[in-house]
């Protein structure tokens, strides 16, 4: 089909011309941005490429384009070439990757443009995985780069979540700021908010409440960044940087609030020739494993364009030296390391070695002769050596532990061992008996006691005195020596005999609340117990015509009554 040409002089100034396209064409603004980038609209005959192109009154425009063939805008080009992801550690349950710079952690909703989540999906289906299921656990920003972990099954999703909402891992990156800081260490404490048309996040003030108090907005949340400084160059501070909570650029938003925004973000700070995005990279994301519960800790190396712009700067820096005439190592910064870093640092690589199959560290000979070794001097705070015997080298070390020491010999003599002299509050010595020379020890146990003779004889034992709160005494009985002890249970207990004899038994008074007791018969004899149960009970007879049974009252009528014939 013929192309269809129109042509027409702009009439306003300033307007861009995708706007101009559709108010002149009565087009939808996409359908004018896919003419733009279809090349069917020129400008002055000139191809214009551009949809926010300013036109000036006068200005000549042409569009030139097939109705039967449909024009999509096209995706704008991404500012960064992203690579293809790099796996640096992965098991059943966990994966890490290398994020590079420019690609996005998930889809967007924007379609065409490429993602961390969706590579990864492909790969495994590419590898046999029909049902792979990966799992966001949390993200970088586009143009942050660094090491990146996701879930592979629904239990490790669970434990990193709570990993992550307890802040129970340690995440450290790596940052270039602009400007010289000036302190060597600190912390960056606030709240966090995020603006709800430009989606930027900016630091929270405290504002005044209704009542007159101080209140956070709503939305807010708590940021808390520790950061050390690695190198100090020409107008540029290096630091590392850990998180303490996650917040969505939580780095880039505290340090460019304080006025030390980080190098090449367009977003919170300004553009710079060395850096085409922002200078952060995760270098460090280490936790407890959700499922196997060891300690899993991975790195990421630096990428090319975060060396390159350091390698710049440092040429800047040995340039403005040499200007200076600075030799050595005068004004260089030298970053000091605590204790508790570098033995972090030092388990750190040493759990690396033995991963990469590194040789053990040879174990310090013992010496064989009796010189001493070398030790550094001592100072005023350390304990004193341990004083040599007369006439000997070295103390003999000991050699038995506490199953082969040789027990203590026992005195057969009866002379008291030396000890200590008693104090007014030791407890006084156990007195020997007269005439032994020493008291006896019990050789026997509980089991081996013999048992206490009873008496024979009526005769009481002596007991101690009764007080006034004891209990008296069971009185003998008569013309006994002791009273005959219960030699039966319940089951020998012999059955109370039944009156044979119509004499009523003697029974207590009656009161005024008892119940009266159940009449004889008139010939006085017991009137005979029931021996059937509700089986054998006998039946009653039952009605055989219905002319016996009593007829029941009918119920009242409730309706309106019937009318009457006349």
């Amino acid at each position: 089909m013929a192309r269809i040409e129109r042509e027409w002089q702009a009439e306003h100034e300033g307007a861009a011309l995708a706007s101009e396209l559709h108010r002149v064409m009565v087009i939808s603004h996409r359908q004018a941005k896919g003419f733009i980038d279809g090349r069917c609209v020129t400008v002055n005959d000139q191809l214009a490429e551009k949809h926010g192109q300013r036109l000036k009154v006068g200005d000549k425009v042409k569009v030139a384009f097939d109705p039967e063939q449909t024009y999509e805008v096209l995706p704008p080009a991404r500012k960064l070439q992203a690579g293809p992801y790099e796996t640096l550690w992965e098991d059943t349950h966990l994966l890490f990757v290398f994020k590079p710079a420019g690609l996005l952690t998930v889809p967007a909703e924007k379609p065409g443009e490429p993602s961390l989540a969706e590579a990864i999906t492909e790969s495994y289906r590419r590898r046999g995985f029909k049902r792979f299921n990966l799992y966001i656990v949390h993200r970088l920003d586009r143009f942050t780069s660094g090491v990146l972990v996701f879930a592979k099954t629904p239990e490790a999703l669970h434990g990193l979540k709570k990993h992550f909402e307890l802040h129970r891992l340690q995440r450290v990156y790596f940052a270039i700021l602009v400007g010289e800081l000036p302190e060597n260490s600190g912390t960056l404490a606030g709240h966090l908010i995020e603006h709800a048309k430009s989606l930027k996040m900016s630091v929270a003030t405290v504002r005044k409440g209704p009542g007159g108090g101080k209140r956070m907005p709503a939305g807010a949340k708590e940021a808390v960044t520790h950061y050390r400084v690695i190198e100090r160059l020409p107008g540029h501070t290096v630091v590392e940087v850990k998180l303490e909570t996650g917040r969505r650029n939580q780095i880039r938003v505290q340090f460019a609030d304080r006025g030390y925004p980080l190098l090449g973000d367009q977003v919170y700070g300004v553009e710079s020739p060395l850096l085409d995005r922002q200078a952060l990279h995760a270098e460090l994301l280490g936790f407890k494993h959700p499922v196997t519960e060891e300690q899993v800790t991975v790195t990421a190396p630096m990428p090319a364009d975060m060396e390159a712009a350091l390698k710049a700067l440092r040429n800047q820096a040995r340039i403005v030296r040499a200007s200076t005439g600075v030799k050595g190592e005068e004004g260089i910064f030298q970053p000091t390391e605590s204790r508790d870093h570098k033995l972090k640092r030092v388990a750190r690589a040493k759990r690396y070695d033995e991963q990469e199959g590194a040789p053990a560290r040879p174990m310090r000979p013992r010496r064989e002769d009796g010189d001493t070794r070398p030790h550094r001097p001592s100072g005023p705070n350390d304990r004193p050596a341990r004083p040599r015997r007369d006439g000997e080298d070295e103390r003999p070390r000991r050699t038995f532990g506490s199953t082969d020491r040789p027990t203590r010999p026992r005195r057969e003599d009866g002379d008291a061992r030396p000890h200590r002299p008693s104090g007014p509050n030791d407890r006084p010595a156990r007195p020997r008996r007269d005439g032994e020379d020493e008291r006896p020890r019990r050789t026997f146990g509980a089991a081996d006691r013999p048992t206490r003779p009873r008496r024979e004889d009526g005769d009481a034992r002596p007991h101690r005195p009764s007080g006034p709160n004891d209990r008296p005494a069971r009185p003998r009985r008569d013309g006994e020596d002791e009273r005959p002890r219960r030699t039966f249970g319940a089951a020998d207990r012999p059955a109370r005999p039944r009156r044979e004899d119509g004499d009523a038994r003697p029974r207590r008074p009656s009161g005024p609340n008892d119940r009266p007791a159940r009449p004889r018969r008139e010939d006085g004899e017991a009137r005979p117990r029931r021996t059937f149960g509700a089986a054998d009970r006998p039946s009653g007879p039952r009605r055989e015509g219905p002319a016996d049974r009593p007829t029941r009252k009918p119920a009242p009528r409730t309706g309106k009554p019937k009318p009457r014939k006349p």
